[in-house]
């Protein structure tokens, strides 16, 4: 039972005494709380000092004036936050009856409905947001956490991405390149793992037949064609692409390919297109035009430091016969 403090009037619980109060006293909860039932610096954060916010005749002023005096306020357990830990059987069979394909599903058409897009994040406001956040932060992902983040996926079967995915990726990747034709090359080290190639009187040569015909014409002063003002802009399955000749002597434009390669059809698109743009001034070298180069001689050379190549390089020269 509870009594009124003003009038001795017993109600059965405290909101048939808070109607009371209100109708026949005028007092508000707060008011007559104040008046009668206040303790002690109650009213008072007990870790910063500021006033709290009254709740009711129950409760009455809260402990704590924000979530962060709440979180250092030692007097309170926390644990209650963490939740009650499931058993392994029940995580398990949650995972198990997991169907992602229909969570996601239900998801995209919640979003759809409120916001108009299927994933909050295409939002516009959302997407500055995000930026903001992640501006200057980069986190390194490790070889464990990358594993973590596999087998989730596997488990979940999500893997694979979308198609809608797959054709963002693809869109990014096509506009980049189309908006990327007119760059330099510059070649800062031996990445060819396959032929052999090096330096030869500071020109990178990337096959046999190359150094051939520059050691063939080595009176000759080449540079290299690798710079935006001899690029060829040619077209395959519908996408632009950019290819760079190989050597000039200032008056001609050589390109060096084996003879076998020369019916592929992108190099057959390449060529093609340096024809049209250089007319008699693109020259197509092969093997029939200049002799390849002896082994003692690129032995030879390597010794003398006319030619510097790689480890990769060196393994390739020594299987030649």
């Amino acid at each position: 039972m509870e009594t009124c403090k003003i009038c001795s009037n017993q109600f059965k619980n405290l909101k048939a005494l808070s109607t009371h109060f209100f109708n026949k006293h005028n007092l508000s909860s707060k008011e007559y709380y104040d008046k009668f039932l206040i303790k002690k610096n109650e009213g008072e954060c007990n870790v910063c000092g500021k006033q709290t916010s009254y709740r009711n005749l129950g409760v009455g002023y809260l402990t704590n004036c924000s979530v962060e005096c709440r979180d250092k306020n030692k007097d309170i357990k926390h644990d209650h936050l963490k939740g009650r830990k499931q058993s392994i059987d029940v995580i398990n069979k949650r995972i198990a009856n997991t169907n992602q394909f229909k969570k996601q599903k239900k998801l995209e058409e919640t979003f759809l409905k409120r916001y108009g897009v299927i994933n909050i994040s295409k939002l516009d406001s959302v997407k500055e947001k995000i930026s903001i956040g992640n501006k200057g932060k980069k986190i390194i992902r490790n070889k464990e956490w990358q594993e973590k983040i596999i087998d989730s996926k596997r488990k979940n079967e999500t893997l694979n991405h979308n198609n809608e995915t797959k054709l963002k990726i693809k869109n990014k990747i096509n506009y980049y390149y189309a908006n990327n034709l007119c760059r330099e090359k510059y070649i800062s080290k031996q990445n060819n793992s396959r032929y052999f190639s090096g330096w030869y009187k500071g020109l990178y040569f990337r096959s046999l037949l190359e150094l051939s015909f520059l050691y063939e014409n080595r009176d000759i002063n080449f540079t290299t064609c690798e710079k935006n003002e001899y690029m060829v802009i040619y077209e395959i399955d519908n996408k632009q692409k950019a290819y760079y000749p190989d050597f000039t002597d200032g008056v001609f434009i050589y390109e060096i390919k084996p003879k076998s390669l020369l019916n592929n059809k992108e190099n057959t698109l390449k060529i093609n297109s340096a024809i049209i743009k250089y007319g008699d001034f693109f020259k197509v070298i092969t093997e029939i035009d200049i002799p390849y180069i002896k082994k003692h001689k690129i032995l030879e050379l390597i010794n003398n430091s006319d030619i510097i190549v790689n480890e990769n390089s060196l393994k390739i020269l020594k299987n030649k016969k």
